[in-house]
């Protein structure tokens, strides 16, 4: 049987050691909580929204499989910069994310897709967050 929950702990692992700069996290946090210092160095949370595709032929029923995960990031930029300055802070976590996905070191055994995002539209400027879906096989 497949192990979700260990692939998650290895997808951490793995962004982690690629999002050096970055706060990286299973935990969806509640960013009007977060502190001044993470959101200017931006919180990536890993959020698992299900799955599925596991095998079903006789002796390997629920193998292999893939989990959908949103990759969801907290950001702030200076408050005197320009309203744009939140959205580029997010194309480049987006930037970030998609070379984690590119990297052949990644998640060992795992093949990551990345899917849609979606972004602040700078509406919360200072604040702003970009959400990339991805779809993990395993």
């Amino acid at each position: 049987m497949t192990d979700a929950d260990a692939a998650l702990s290895a997808i951490e692992s793995s962004l982690f050691a690629k999002l050096s700069t970055r706060k990286v996290q299973r935990s969806l946090i509640d960013p009007a909580t977060a502190q001044e210092e993470e959101l200017l160095a931006g919180v990536v949370c890993m959020v698992s929204v299900g799955g599925g595709g596991f095998v079903s032929y006789r002796g390997r029923e629920g193998e292999l499989g893939l989990i959908r995960l949103s990759l969801v990031g907290f950001l702030k930029v200076a408050e005197d910069t320009a309203q744009s300055a939140i959205e580029t802070a997010e194309l480049n976590l987006l930037n970030e994310l998609l070379g984690w996905v590119q990297d052949p070191n990644g998640p060992v055994g795992m093949t990551v897709s990345p899917k849609a995002f979606r972004q602040s539209q700078q509406l919360e400027h200072p604040y702003g967050w970009l959400v990339l879906d991805v779809e993990v096989e395993f």
